[in-house]
């Protein structure tokens, strides 16, 4: 479910490049080049049995033409252009290393977890500004109780600014548990923080907000 808000909240102009970085099996880019034929996705994952696997999805999905995917450490790659991107999508792994017990599952640990992966949350969204062109947007989905450490992250060496905000919460009434962020590669613009989405109404149905996403493909707005 992380995998179709995030790619509901990256714009999808027309021609548009974009990367999706820890792509495992292409949910998220395949999700965001279904909603325009003529964007051009290329994703990475350290896991080379993922991006075999999103290669194959691509094929079913029939947008083998649209979407190109490599196995490859974000913090070693030398394969893809630089400043090449009009967009940057992620979800990295919600928890920090050395204050989680790992999965005994290697796809769940390196996927879950900082530590397995060995890339910090700091060459995530560095590998990003490195690739982005200027101006160009990073969006990224993390758990709520870390938005601190990535908002300074992102604005401690002056990499990202324009940042805005997009909570999701389970349940109104709820403490959110993710959060959506975009930010612009070194263009400065206020903080902004948007109402968010409830997913989930009292009887447990998705709301009519969630349900035009997870069902019919709807974007959401951050302006």
């Amino acid at each position: 479910m992380d995998a179709v808000f995030l790619a509901a909240a990256v714009a999808v102009k027309n021609h548009f490049t974009v990367l999706d970085v820890g792509c495992g099996v292409g949910s998220v880019g395949l999700c965001i080049t279904s909603r325009n034929k003529s964007i051009s996705l290329i994703g990475i994952d350290i896991q080379r049995n993922l991006t075999d696997i999103a290669i194959q999805n691509a094929v079913l999905n029939d947008q083998s033409e649209q979407c190109r995917y490599f196995h490859d450490d974000l913090r070693e790659e030398k394969t893809i252009p630089d400043n090449m991107f009009n967009a940057v999508v992620m979800n990295p792994p919600y928890l920090e290393s050395g204050k989680y017990s790992p999965s005994p599952e290697k796809i769940k640990a390196t996927s879950h977890g900082e530590g397995e992966s060995g890339a910090s949350l700091e060459d995530w969204i560095k590998y990003a500004h490195r690739k982005l062109k200027q101006g160009g947007y990073l969006t990224m989905i993390h758990r709520a109780d870390r938005m601190d450490d990535v908002i300074v992250t992102l604005e401690k060496r002056r990499w990202f600014d324009s940042l805005v905000i997009y909570p999701l919460w389970s349940h109104d009434g709820e403490d959110a548990k993710r959060v959506i962020i975009r930010a612009r590669k070194e263009r400065y613009a206020p903080l902004v923080l948007k109402p968010g989405m409830v997913i989930h109404q009292e009887n447990g149905k998705y709301t009519a907000a969630a349900d035009l996403i997870l069902s019919e493909g709807a974007a959401i707005d951050l302006g």
